[in-house]
């Protein structure tokens, strides 16, 4: 069982990340694809979302918003099979968010939720 001091919040684990690679979120957002439709697709190879489903995020979400979770649930989750960033538990957890090699819908909520993204699906 982990303890608190154990986890550490995905906001700053990103923010971390961020410094220590030293680039800005702008920067990195800036230079993903900005095309909402190349974004969901992208987004589709690494959640599991029905058609309708990202659909419904096409329309509410900004491309930035789209590459922010794009990025954070490849760099948090997906390659990161431990769950940890610098040995502590990213919160929300990752079987929390990932089932198998997918993230779930349920997943990406609580990923939008902790970077203040509002999906609501």
């Amino acid at each position: 069982m982990h303890h608190k001091g154990e986890y550490v919040e995905l906001r700053e684990a990103l923010r971390d990340f961020l410094k220590e690679s030293e680039v800005t979120l702008d920067d990195l957002l800036a230079a993903m694809d900005e095309e909402k439709h190349g974004l969901l697709e992208a987004l589709n190879k690494r959640v599991s979302l029905s058609h309708e489903d990202s659909q419904a995020l096409e329309r509410p979400l900004s491309s930035r918003e789209l590459n922010l979770l794009l990025f954070v649930i490849q760099a948090f989750y997906i390659t990161s099979l431990s769950g940890l960033y610098k040995g502590k538990v990213i919160y929300p957890v990752r079987r929390d968010v990932v089932r198998g090699a997918k993230a779930t819908l349920e997943g990406l909520k609580h990923v939008g939720r902790a970077l203040g993204v509002h999906i609501n699906l």
